[in-house]
């Protein structure tokens, strides 16, 4: 008996009969499908049957996923190597990933499989892989958990080390017996160290590909089986090959431009409720002007004399109106004329202005000190403002204070000797000055606010690229492993030296012909329908309308095994395997001759090293990438 394994590539799943229960072609690695019927048409068992092997997977785009397919399939090679029965294995796509995988597992374990007689890469992007540089980043998260505690014990003691050292306190251990400290500083070293070499002996076992002795065993052993078939315009293989030198700008330098600079119409409001709101900066700010502008006007006996004169004022005012009996009791008085005692005011008020030339900054920081720093006449807790700057009507009261009565004095309204004049100025200042200056100041805050967002769009926009770009290459890649890195894709693995030729140019013009045609048919069939996607019941989403209206055969990646030709060059290559021989049939076909020929030209053809990304870039390299970038390599069943 021989053995044929068929190994799916990304997105691929078993056939499931469709909703009207009708049963859509089979998949080429499926039991039945046309791929199968070939084989056994055009191969035969050079002793017994041709056995017929699909291998499932989960099919999602994961490195790890694949993985640990490879795992399994290494148990299922193992199973045919005790029955020393001969197989090849075809893989598709990411399947080809897999087979390598397993290989490599093989080789680890010393296993050369001699049964395996040929392994087959259909359309393969092999993943170029860089580890991190240290174990820490490299260990799944419950490995970094013990790994850390196990260090706890050691920083714990250099910890205590540093501070004894630094400080100027005693040692407490080892003062008696300094030895103390090695022993000490070893046994605190000891779980760290066992757990460092277990988890670089679990992590070495678990990237095998950067072990030289398995790559090179894997090499020697494998490398003269391996037979790959690609297209020169696989889309998977050129795609992912080219994207590591893809600059995808997602965002624009000046994507946060505007968003960040509407910040600046409510900035003025931002800043206001921010002071008024600090206790410490409305503090300090009433603390400044007492001590600094009013304080340094201060007069004791100008103040006293003030106070007097305003109180006198105050009392005729409250008297005007009311009857005053006399001294004796009996006759009644005429209350005094409040324009008289206004006269009396001004002239007493003058006479204290010749003698104190400031008198009006002595009487305004009179006002300012009974407005916000006393209550009942009586300095407030601590002789600071008032409520401490968490009483809200203090704190209000004192802003609108600085920007009207404080600004309107400061812009000149002292310099009038005519007091109508002050209060005009007064009045003028908050009225027309003030929103004048707030609005001068609000642009000055708008073009600061838009040059800084400028500045932090443009560094956002290279962050979010670079975290895009690598995001968006990681999912394209499926580099999910723990401290590993993808950094491209090779036609070959990373531990076979050389690569083999592309399909010779007739088969892959087949190929292209195919996939063209599947094309202009999708294309046509979806222009028809674009008119019936809209009100299409249900409605469709972006991916249902693509899976209804498209097959993926549209790209060369996904068409290999629908031309006949093409699976003719696998039954040759199979065919002429040890333990597998070419059908009577096979060899009466028409095909079978260049078929032989396109085989001779892939094996025996020169060789080379480069890397596909090393050819200059082509326009299908260009929609290669886009392809990728688009849809994540789904079209890889």
């Amino acid at each position: 008996m021989a053995t044929i394994i068929t190994v799916h590539g990304t997105f691929a799943a078993p056939t499931a009969a469709g909703a009207d229960g009708v049963m859509p072609e089979l998949q080429w690695w499926e039991s039945g499908s046309a791929f199968e019927k070939d084989m056994h048409q055009f191969v035969e068992a050079r002793d017994g049957e041709l056995n017929f092997v699909p291998f499932p997977w989960g099919g999602n785009n994961s490195e790890t996923e694949r993985r640990d397919a490879g795992e399994r399939l290494t148990k299922l090679v193992r199973e045919l190597e005790t029955k020393s029965e001969p197989y090849c294995i075809v893989g598709h796509s990411h399947g080809g990933s897999i087979i390598g995988d397993a290989l490599l597992a093989s080789a680890a374990r010393r296993r050369p499989l001699a049964n395996l007689k040929r392994w087959i890469t259909v359309g393969t992007p092999f993943l170029k892989l860089r580890k991190e540089l240290w174990l820490l980043t490299r260990l799944s998260l419950m490995r970094k958990v013990i790994f850390v505690a196990s260090m706890m014990l050691l920083l714990m003691f250099i910890v205590y080390l540093t501070a004894t050292q630094l400080g100027a306190e005693r040692s407490i251990f080892g003062t008696t017996f300094p030895r103390v400290w090695i022993f000490t500083g070893l046994l605190a070293s000891l779980p760290a160290l066992v757990f460092y070499i277990v988890l670089s002996w679990l992590d070495s076992r678990s990237m095998l590909s950067y072990h030289r002795r398995t790559t090179r065993r894997a090499s020697s052993n494998f490398s003269a089986r391996w037979l790959p078939l690609s297209h020169p315009d696989d889309e998977a293989i050129q795609g992912l090959s080219l994207l590591p030198d893809a600059r995808l700008d997602f965002f624009d330098r000046s994507f946060a431009v505007s968003s960040i600079t509407l910040l600046s119409v409510i900035a003025l409001p931002i800043i206001y409720f921010a002071i008024l709101l600090s206790p410490p900066t409305m503090v300090s700010i009433a603390h400044w002007l007492k001590t600094e502008i009013y304080d340094a006007n201060a007069s004791p006996d100008a103040e006293a004399a003030l106070t007097k004169l305003r109180s006198q004022l105050m009392a005729a005012r409250k008297a005007e109106g009311e009857d005053v009996k006399s001294e004796s009791g009996g006759a009644v008085q005429t209350p005094p004329d409040r324009r008289a005692a206004w006269r009396e005011y001004r002239a007493k008020r003058q006479e204290l202005e010749q003698t104190y030339p400031n008198l009006d900054a002595i009487e305004r920081g009179i006002r300012f000190k009974h407005r916000f720093f006393e209550r009942g006449g009586k300095p407030c807790d601590g002789e600071v403002l008032c409520g401490a700057g968490h009483d809200l009507a203090v704190n209000s009261a004192l802003l609108l204070h600085v920007v009207t009565d404080e600004l309107s004095w400061a812009l000149g309204a002292a310099d009038f000797a005519d007091r109508r004049k002050q209060w005009f100025w007064s009045l003028f200042v908050p009225a027309v000055i003030v929103p004048i200056i707030l609005g001068a100041f609000a642009l000055v805050l708008m073009v600061f606010i838009q040059g800084l967002a400028t500045f932090i769009s443009a560094i956002a926009a290279k962050i979010l690229n670079a975290i895009t770009n690598s995001e968006v290459k990681r999912a394209a890649y499926g580099n999910d492993t723990e401290g590993e890195v993808a950094i491209g894709a090779l036609d070959r693995p990373t531990w076979v030296e050389k690569s083999l030729p592309r399909l010779p140019a007739p088969l892959a013009g087949l190929i292209t012909d195919y996939s063209n045609s599947a094309a202009s048919l999708s294309i046509a069939k979806f222009r028809q329908a674009i008119g019936q996607i809209r009100f299409a019941v249900p409605t469709h989403s972006a991916e249902t309308a693509i899976s209804t209206y498209f097959t993926w055969k549209e790209l060369v990646h996904a068409s290999y095994f629908d031309v006949p030709e093409f699976r003719k060059l696998i039954a040759q290559a199979i065919s002429r395997a040890e333990g597998f021989v070419p059908s009577e049939r096979f060899r009466a076909d028409p095909d079978y001759a260049r078929t032989s020929e396109w085989l001779d030209a892939i094996e025996k053809g020169p060789t080379t090293t480069d890397e596909p990304s090393d050819r200059e870039p082509t326009p299908q390299d260009s929609k290669a990438v886009a392809a990728v970038v688009g849809s994540t390599v789904k079209a890889t069943p």
